[in-house]
């Protein structure tokens, strides 16, 4: 993305009351050349930086970044998708999964000396993709981030957005479900059984059971959409997103137009965008997305999000 389009959103939509930025949801956005801009920005315009990293902390180094990110951060989550080294390593490949632990304990090191200084008060979260090859390790996930003081443990069903990851969904028959929901039963028991440092439960957020009728091809119609009308996705070359869904999904929504050559602010008021927002359930990518969430659970969602 060219660094300008950054500013020129920013500047845009900050003084209407945007809260955050959110620096990347498809790849490791540490990695971007012009990260800088995003923390800029965010001081500039007193918003926060929402992040979502692999915790490798490239180039840098976790200080570097730590010191950087936290004193703007809302929340970082930090993609882990396995307790053991064998799962971890084979669900994210090239992954030295001891040095990832390692840094993570520096962050939050890191974390709560910002807090201590009274800048800022940032989050650290576990954030974990939902699949077979994982499903039995979540709990003990979850036991590793409350001893690592990590302040919330959310994550998201896996896309199926090729036929070899079919049969890693837990959405794919009822077998699959029922194992799924036993397993949201004993997240919540090890959430109610172990504390954090300051003695409180750990947060969980985005882990629910599902219906046991439930497939691919459905979501409850009573589940909604946590993003639509609150968030906007601006993709490298400008173009105005209206979904965090993967890109062959997203463009079946049709086009919004592009930051490039209009206002930001423009297309989010704009009447096509808001068509969108009305309509939304319509849409079969709506129908059978991972996202959705129970409506009584919709609570400071604009942090759930696709990495």
């Amino acid at each position: 993305m060219p660094p300008w389009i950054i500013e020129k959103v920013i500047s845009s939509a900050a003084p209407l009351g945007l809260k955050e930025v959110i620096p990347s949801t498809m790849g490791e956005p540490l990695l971007y050349p012009y990260f800088d801009i995003f923390i800029r920005t965010a001081e500039r315009y007193g918003i926060r930086i929402n992040l979502t990293t692999n915790g490798t902390f490239p180039i840098r180094g976790v200080d570097r970044w730590g010191y950087l990110i936290l004193p703007v951060a809302s929340d970082v989550k930090i993609s882990i998708n396995g307790v053991t080294k064998e799962t971890a390593e084979k669900l994210m490949v090239g992954l030295d999964f001891e040095k990832q632990l390692m840094n993570i304990e520096r962050f939050i090191e890191i974390r709560d000396e910002v807090r201590k200084s009274g800048v800022n008060y940032p989050t650290v979260t576990f954030q974990v993709v939902y699949m077979e090859s994982n499903l039995e390790e979540l709990p003990e996930l979850l036991k590793m981030a409350i001893e690592m003081d990590v302040d919330r443990f959310k994550g998201h069903h896996l896309w199926i957005t090729w036929p070899e990851l079919e049969e890693e969904s837990l959405r794919r028959n009822t077998g699959a479900i029922r194992r799924w929901n036993r397993i949201v039963d004993e997240l919540y028991r090890v959430r109610d059984s172990y504390r954090k440092k300051d003695g409180k439960k750990i947060r969980l957020d985005n882990v629910y059971k599902l219906p046991l009728d439930q497939k691919d091809t459905k979501v409850p119609e009573d589940w909604v959409c946590p993003f639509v009308g609150r968030e906007a996705w601006i993709a490298w070359d400008g173009t105005f997103n209206v979904c965090c869904a993967p890109d062959e999904l997203r463009r079946t929504f049709g086009y919004f137009g592009n930051v490039k050559d209009t206002d930001f602010m423009d297309l989010w008021n704009g009447s096509k965008y808001n068509e969108f927002v009305e309509n939304w359930g319509s849409y079969r990518v709506c129908r059978i997305c991972n996202m959705r969430r129970p409506k009584k659970d919709i609570r400071g969602c604009e942090d759930e999000r696709v990495d």
